[in-house]
């Protein structure tokens, strides 16, 4: 018997091992964070529709030029991907497959972390992946209720000028190379307190073909938010060196309307960017471009905003202007700088703001107000903070409206 011992302890240790194991497993598997997307791999359809995946919605366009479609010619996993084609760029046009979640006290103080497998076929312009914090009060309550804005709006008894919509986090990810095989994406946003919508969006600015894959959605633990130090440039590429996709460009659908990477002119280095075209429109929108500056050590701090700008027969006017989001009240703003219009040679311009105590983002602008005829430049573009903000409530001058009634951006 005292041979059998051994013998009988290992198969005792084997057999405890392959209990820890099978008891570990189930408990390995809860701890993975849960995807908050519905469908995320697209193989669920829409109930009633022929092609649409259940979950998903698309951005809205009456152009022939633009193509989507759910279908199994190019998948990573599964049977069925998601993509969008486009043929023109005669109206500029953010095309994008789109879902909103609602979210509470749960993801505040938290990231969310978006994330796609994308496939570019022809690419030529710019394809992203996208996550936007919102305070939306119709929205949330849009989906809530199964309606659209519009009927959500009204029954809120919110107009379409005092619409609260205000995004508080935001971060986009594009990318431009013309073809690649699968390549995982991922765009990570802080959620501030009174988030209620997180909007993901995945599209495409520009022609060729962009394929998307299996999306999630996580909650993590906060990264801590970047320093912040007086007299360090905050923008990515303010030279406009590299490929441009550090930077949001501004173009509102107007016929022939350009905001694009230019290596003709330039105050300094080889590039500037520059805005013409799209003289006609409805409204007078914002043009230009602009970064959005997702980083809580902002608040508190006084920053100046500063870029050359040239313009070449502006009838309007080109400027440079600071937001700040907060959650107590809402957007601030800087007052007017100098506007730089007619005929100028590069022209150093600057504002600068006291961003409030609650602020949770800022938006670094640099723009003009079209359709309007002429031509403008910006270069050497530049964000610093100039040290603690001395008044925040009487520096900082409310935004005319928060929102637009409009759907959130794209």
């Amino acid at each position: 018997m005292s041979r059998l011992r051994p013998a009988r302890a290992a198969r005792s240790a084997a057999i405890l091992m392959m209990l820890a194991v099978a008891v570990a497993a189930p408990a390995a598997a809860d701890s993975a964070p849960a995807n908050l997307l519905v469908n995320p791999d697209f193989e669920s359809p829409l109930e009633g529709h022929p092609w649409l995946p259940a979950g998903w919605d698309t951005s809205e366009t009456n152009l022939p030029t633009v193509f989507f479609g759910r279908d199994t010619f190019l998948v990573r996993s599964g049977r069925y991907a998601v993509n969008i084609a486009n043929t023109s760029t005669l109206f500029p046009l953010w095309n994008n497959w789109s879902q909103a979640v609602l979210v509470g006290p749960e993801a505040w103080g938290k990231d969310l972390v978006f994330s796609v497998w994308t496939r570019s076929n022809g690419l030529q312009g710019r394809a992203y992946i996208l996550a936007q914090a919102y305070r939306d009060t119709i929205g949330k309550m849009a989906k809530s209720w199964r309606m659209d804005r519009d009927a959500a709006g009204k029954r809120l008894g919110i107009n379409k000028v005092d619409d609260p919509l205000l995004d508080l986090g935001w971060q986009r990810l594009y990318f431009s190379d013309p073809e690649t095989d699968w390549v995982r994406r991922e765009a990570r946003v802080f959620v501030p307190p009174s988030t209620n919508v997180i909007y993901l969006r995945s599209g495409l600015i520009g022609t060729g073909q962009v394929i998307f894959d299996d999306a999630s959605l996580t909650l993590a633990p906060a990264l801590p938010a970047p320093p912040a130090p007086p007299g360090v440039n905050l923008l990515a590429d303010p030279g406009f060196e590299g490929d441009g996709n550090a930077w949001e460009y501004s173009m509102p659908p107007y016929e022939g309307l350009r905001v694009e990477r230019d290596t003709t002119a330039a105050h300094s280095g080889g590039a500037s960017v520059r805005c013409y075209g799209g003289l006609d429109g409805f409204f007078q929108a914002r043009v230009g471009v602009c970064q959005p500056i997702s980083n809580r050590n902002l608040a508190g701090k006084r920053l100046r905003l500063s870029a050359y700008v040239k313009t070449d027969s502006l009838k309007g006017s080109a400027f440079l202007r600071l937001y700040a989001h907060t959650s107590g009240h809402g957007m601030v703003q800087s007052l007017p700088g100098d506007p730089v219009s007619g005929t100028n040679d590069w022209k150093l311009a600057s504002v600068e703001l006291d961003i409030p105590p609650d602020a949770w983002e800022v938006w670094a602008w640099f723009a003009y107000n079209a359709p309007t005829p002429g031509m403008v430049r910006f270069d050497d573009c530049v964000l610093e903070v100039l040290g603690p903000a001395a008044a925040p409530k009487t520096a900082a001058k409310p935004a005319a409206k928060p929102g637009s009634g409009k759907k959130p951006a794209h």
